[in-house]
């Protein structure tokens, strides 16, 4: 290297310096990721002492009610057993710590999430007989069945309450905040970027691009490459950076492995997003040879015994919603005729599961010219793809705007899912002339029943563009399962809670 490109070099390098933000002085902030743990804990400790509370002051009252009386008359006379009461709460902690509930809390970017619930309720089950089990072998304390019964139902119903609250409350103070890097400025490094800054509750901080190339301008977003991958440990001394996110960089594969050594030598988390990563569901299973690690993605058979699976699911779960949202409906539907001229409800075409066309029932949320003058808006589209969607669309009426602001209107669809034109979950139906524009791989999406909610639904909804609502739907559809269904079904109430993406 000649003198000149040295100085050259050595000018660029400053210059890039330069560009760093000034927060050098939180270098030294730590890892959040221990303070997300003891907030956890904290959490749990609480509910937990909340729960034996409850036990012991609901024993003696539940005993004297039927069906309880059978389980619990016998044990409420002799106590709730001074054993039990003293080692349930270390005795849950331990067990859940064995669950590694603590090591996913500090992990986690999203905070809550629904496996950690399902593995959550199993680590109380799990601590609360096998304490009972011992409890009547060592000590034989008659006391310690009826108390722990009643402990293990409340503390499934107040851990993830209270968790949640702790979450609430802590997780997004400044101290929490994880100072993050994305190594790759290119199409995906940039899509992450514009997808953590539509997220604030996740609680990163993006602090800029390493990469050793020319970014990519895919985004409007004000993110700075602020060195590159060489400088990754002065980049992390520099600006406290408590979080390394590898997608998909153009860099050599050695270059990765010291990215990643080097993150391990200094105590930063490492995410890396995987390539082929649209194709990869919950189904995605890990397997090795001789120690390399092989990623399952074979899809899932939709035969007739998945399918006459997913059909009781929903005629269960779907009657039984019905009958909850009776009430609610019918006042909806007054109000609906109350506030404009028109049908309280409307049936539109989709194409449903097959190609088949089928009429979808939705509460008239717009005026009953809406279609005449959606022909004379299309120029004013929002939505990137197919679909007409505009955030203020002067058709939506007064009650309509609060029907799809917390995704009302889609409650008749509960007849089409006991019809079975419809699942509650699964690809969004789609209007038959935007079904259309699906080919090739995307009509996978017809090999399954539209459902009400799915994975464009819970994902953002019309803050999602259209390939990559097929692309989530070609995931759902090659990667079902039963569980999966809950937990969409189940993440959904957040999702509608936030108005995420409703308009």
């Amino acid at each position: 290297m000649t003198e000149g490109q040295v100085r050259n070099e050595a000018a660029v390098g400053a210059a890039r310096h330069a560009a760093l933000p000034r927060e050098s002085a939180f270098a030294t902030a730590g890892d959040p990721s221990g303070r997300r743990v003891a907030v956890t804990v904290g959490a749990d400790v609480v509910a937990l002492l909340a729960s034996v509370i409850a036990a012991a002051a609901l024993l003696p009252r539940l005993a004297g009610i039927s069906p309880f009386s059978l389980v619990l008359e016998g044990f409420a006379d002799t106590g709730p057993g001074l054993a039990a009461m003293v080692a349930i709460v270390p005795w849950t902690i331990f067990v859940m710590y064995g669950y590694g509930l603590y090591r996913s809390s500090a992990r986690s970017i999203g905070g809550w999430v629904l496996s950690e619930s399902l593995r959550g309720i199993t680590a109380l089950s799990s601590a609360a007989w096998s304490l009972l089990l011992l409890l009547l072998v060592v000590d034989r304390d008659a006391g310690a069945l009826g108390f722990i019964i009643v402990f293990w139902v409340a503390a499934a119903l107040v851990v993830p309450v209270v968790r949640w609250i702790g979450r609430a409350v802590f997780w997004h103070a400044p101290r929490m905040t994880e100072r993050t890097v994305i190594v790759g400025a290119g199409t995906v490094g940039h899509v992450l970027a514009e997808k953590i800054a539509k997220h604030p509750e996740y609680n990163l901080r993006l602090m800029g691009f390493l990469d050793d190339g020319e970014p990519l301008r895919t985004s409007n977003l004000a993110v700075p490459v602020v060195g590159r991958l060489d400088d990754l440990e002065r980049v992390i001394d520099d600006l406290g950076v408590t979080r390394v996110i590898i997608a998909f960089s153009r860099a050599r594969h050695q270059q990765i492995l010291d990215v990643v050594r080097t993150c391990a030598d200094h105590a930063v988390r490492v995410n890396i997003v995987p390539r082929l990563f649209e194709i990869l569901s919950s189904q995605t299973s890990m397997d090795d040879i001789e120690g390399i690690p092989l990623l399952d993605v074979a899809q899932v058979e939709l035969g007739r015994f998945n399918m006459l699976v997913k059909r009781a699911f929903d005629l269960v779960v779907g009657g039984a919603l019905t009958l909850l949202f009776l009430p609610l409906l019918g006042t909806l539907a007054l109000l609906v005729k109350i506030d404009s001229r028109g049908p309280a409800f409307y049936r539109q075409e989709r194409m449903g599961r097959g190609g088949t066309v089928f009429s979808i029932f939705k509460l008239r949320s717009m005026h009953v010219d809406a279609e005449k003058r959606r022909r004379e808006m299309e120029a004013l589209n929002e939505y990137p793809g197919p679909m007409f969607k505009m955030k203020r669309d002067p058709r939506v009426t007064r009650v309509g705007f609060y029907l799809r602001k917390w995704s009302l209107d889609e409650l008749p669809q509960l007849f089409n899912v006991i019809a079975g034109e419809m699942s509650l979950v699964g690809p969004r139906p789609l209007w038959v002339e935007e079904a259309k524009q699906c080919r090739g791989w995307t009509k996978k999406r017809l090999d399954i029943t539209p459902g009400i909610t799915g994975l464009w639904q819970v994902t953002g909804r019309n803050d999602v563009p259209f390939d990559e609502m097929v692309k989530l739907d070609y995931m759902y559809v090659t990667g079902w399962s039963v569980g999966w269904d809950i937990k969409i079904l189940l993440e959904t109430i957040p999702a509608v809670v936030g108005h995420r993406g409703a308009y």
